[in-house]
């Protein structure tokens, strides 16, 4: 055996590098038998119905001679019947091979086996097997696509002009009477009632100080906070609405935010220094407020508080670009549960009204991103980026949506306020504006149907973003599957999938 001839021996690797015309071989009975003869004793001929597998002579590139068997072959191969590639002599012995040959797609031509030079894995762009049919394309074209909702612009149904309005990030200056229907704004150092008659009606205070605070209960009680740290109690049952008691906070710490629990006597405050405030309204000869509980729930500023709809959970955002969670399991034992990081400083909180453990909060310029928490154990379900400084967050009562409202805008688009489906965070209606205008804060009308909103250009806008329908409850379980987006978070909650039963 030469050195430029290398025959694979049995039991060699096999390399598949044979032509089709090497490769699968059809010889009548004589031929083969000639084939066998002349071939080496150390060359494997493996047969199975005259369909010969041989073994190739591997040639050298510096030496192209044939071999003495290959000679043979190509000699005793000529025929004029018909092949099944031009220039080859290859006749099949029978019509089953000839249908094999052609299903397996021998040509002479080409090689049975390549190696690809470069291993790529890419997936095949063109139609596969079962994409041939044009239903089929039709239907896997219309599911690849994504429906896309068309975001509905909506516009202001009243506006009203409010000189000296605060362009205040930290203020919350607008409130809606549940009882009067009346909205209440702080200008400067005056208060005002704004009807739904389009009446304005000023409150006789003598006050020389900055209002920081306004807030409604939901009964005829409002509370006033000034920036030298005095809280005004007004009773709109009189005509004259007039201010009924007076409290100065400890060091005349001023007062940013409060909210109201159900039973309208008892409320929180938080001050510019971290503290919160429990506070009730004192019922004697003269009414009177006074503090049950201080408990320190920050390191800075207090923005933003919210209670849950059974009033045994408060969520308080502050300057501190956290978020603490504490539990209430009466006014004189507040407990932190938990506290939620975050990228900038928190004023926009709301408990879900439908699902009372759902706390959504929104981070501020440096955030711009809307969360969504699990109160009982702390944990994130959801994040959504929305290009903003979020200001308010406003949860729907009739429908599995959430509206926010924006500060500073970002680069791409300028939006006032969105709502946004859930958990989806589907945009379905936006309020478009200018750059440079701002929403400051946001308040829900009585009958949960539009939003009142303070802007930066010194005017007070009503937006109604849903109609009056069937309010979701937490005892709807069917209505508010998927609230969490944890099937093991529905579970610990009490809320399950009914499902049918075996028969």
């Amino acid at each position: 055996m030469s050195s430029n001839e290398k025959t694979l021996l049995s039991g060699d690797r096999f390399i598949p590098t044979s032509s089709s015309m090497s490769a699968y071989k059809v010889w009548s009975d004589r031929e083969s038998r000639a084939s066998v003869i002349q071939s080496n004793n150390n060359e494997f001929n493996f047969s199975i119905r005259d369909d010969s597998f041989v073994s190739t002579v591997m040639q050298s590139p510096t030496n192209m001679s044939p071999s003495p068997r290959s000679t043979t072959s190509s000699s005793q191969l000529s025929s004029t019947g018909n092949s099944s590639c031009p220039g080859t002599s290859l006749i099949p012995n029978d019509l089953h091979q000839e249908v094999v040959a052609e299903a397996l797609n021998f040509n002479c031509c080409s090689k049975v086996f390549k190696f690809n030079n470069a291993y790529t894995h890419q997936p095949q762009k063109g139609p596969t097997i079962h994409q041939t049919d044009p239903i089929d394309k039709i239907i896997s074209r219309s599911a690849s696509k994504k429906q896309k909702v068309k975001v509905k612009s909506i516009m202001a149904s009243d506006i009203l002009q409010a000189p000296g309005l605060r362009n205040d990030y930290y203020s919350n200056l607008i409130s809606w009477s549940t009882k009067t229907n009346r909205v209440i704004v702080g200008l400067a150092s005056r208060m005002y009632m704004w009807g739904a008659d389009s009446h304005v009606v000023q409150i006789n205070y003598e006050n020389d100080n900055l209002i920081t605070a306004v807030s409604c209960s939901q009964e005829y009680w409002i509370l006033v906070a000034t920036a030298n740290g005095k809280i005004l109690l007004i009773d709109q049952k009189e005509k004259v609405n007039q201010v009924v008691g007076e409290f100065n906070t400890p060091e005349n710490k001023c007062i940013f935010c409060f909210t109201w629990f159900n039973d309208s006597e008892h409320f929180l405050a938080g001050d510019d220094s971290g503290e919160v405030y429990i506070m009730q309204i004192k019922s004697s000869s003269n009414l009177e407020l006074e503090i049950i509980k201080t408990f320190r729930a920050h390191q800075q500023q207090i923005c933003g508080i919210a209670l849950n709809s059974t009033n045994d959970e408060v969520a308080v955002g502050a300057n501190d670009n956290c978020c603490s969670l504490w539990s209430l399991p009466d006014f004189q034992s507040p407990r932190l549960k938990f506290v939620l990081p975050h990228k900038a400083a928190i004023k926009a909180l709301s408990f879900c009204p439908w699902t009372a453990s759902l706390l959504a909060t929104g981070g501020g310029s440096k955030d711009r991103k809307i969360r969504f928490w699990h109160t009982t154990s702390g944990t994130l379900l959801k994040e959504f980026y929305t290009d903003g400084q979020i200001t308010s967050l406003i949860w729907s009562r009739y429908k599995k949506e959430i509206v926010a409202t924006f500060g500073f805008g970002g680069s791409t688009k300028s939006n006032l306020m969105r709502v946004y489906t859930y958990p989806e965070m589907c945009p379905v209606l936006e309020v478009n504006a200018t750059s440079n205008l701002r929403i400051l804060s946001a308040t829900t009308s009585p009958d949960f149907c539009s939003v009142c909103v303070a802007t930066n250009d010194s005017t007070i806008r009503i937006y109604h973003l849903w109609n009056r329908a069937v309010e979701i409850t937490p005892a709807s379980n069917s209505r508010i599957i998927g609230a969490y987006g944890s099937n093991i978070i529905e579970l610990a909650e009490g809320i399950s999938m009914d499902c049918i039963g075996i028969r």
